[in-house]
C-alpha cells in the first residue's frame, strides 16, 4: 500500500519576515527584556544599515555603574562567509575593551550562519558612543561582504542582571 507524502511547503513570505522577530524574541527573553517595541529604519554616522526597535519607555537610569539599556544585535551571514563572520566578530573584542560607555560586550552564535551582539550601557550617551563607534564602523565596511541581511539592532532596557560569580 502506498501512502501520500506530505508535501512540505517552503515558508510563506509572511513567515519568513516573522522568523528574524521570533529568534530576537526569544533573546530578548532570554536576557530578560521585554521585546514588545516598534521598528524603524535607521542609518548610523558609521554607515551600519539596518532594523532597530526599541523596548519600553526609554525612561534609564544615568548611573557610570549600573548597566541600565543595552543593545541587541542578529546577523546571518551569507553562505559561504560563516567562518568569515564568526572571526570578523572574534575580532571585534579588543575594540570594545577600548569603548569607555561599553560596559559589556558579547559576540555570540546562535546556529549555523546566525550571530549575534549583545552589549550593555549604563546611559544613552554610551550606547550613541557605540553606535558610531569603531565597532559600527567596522560592520559597516565588511557588512555587504558578510552578511545576507542587514543588521537587525534592537535597543533595549536592562531590567536585571546578575553580578560575575567567581
Amino acid at each position: 500500500m502506498r501512502t501520500k507524502a506530505a508535501k512540505q511547503h517552503p515558508l510563506r513570505a509572511s513567515q519568513q519576515r516573522i522568523f528574524p522577530l521570533a529568534m530576537v524574541t526569544l533573546l530578548a527573553v532570554a536576557f530578560g527584556v521585554n521585546p514588545a517595541a516598534r521598528a524603524q529604519d535607521v542609518s548610523t554616522a558609521s554607515g551600519v544599515q539596518g532594523q532597530v526597535q526599541t523596548v519600553g519607555n526609554n525612561s534609564t537610569q544615568e548611573s557610570n555603574s549600573m548597566e541600565a539599556i543595552g543593545l541587541l544585535v542578529t546577523l546571518e551571514a551569507r553562505p559561504g562567509k560563516e567562518a568569515d563572520a564568526e572571526a570578523f566578530l572574534k575580532s571585534a573584542q579588543p575594540l570594545a575593551l577600548n569603548e569607555n560607555g561599553t560596559l559589556k560586550w558579547y559576540a555570540i552564535k546562535l546556529g549555523p550562519g546566525k550571530f549575534g551582539i549583545f552589549d550593555t550601557f549604563a546611559n544613552e550617551a554610551g550606547r550613541n558612543a557605540h553606535l558610531t563607534g569603531e565597532i559600527a564602523k567596522a560592520l559597516g565596511a565588511r557588512a555587504n561582504e558578510l552578511f545576507a541581511t542587514p543588521p537587525q539592532i534592537e535597543k533595549v532596557e536592562i531590567l536585571a542582571t546578575t553580578p560575575l560569580k567567581n
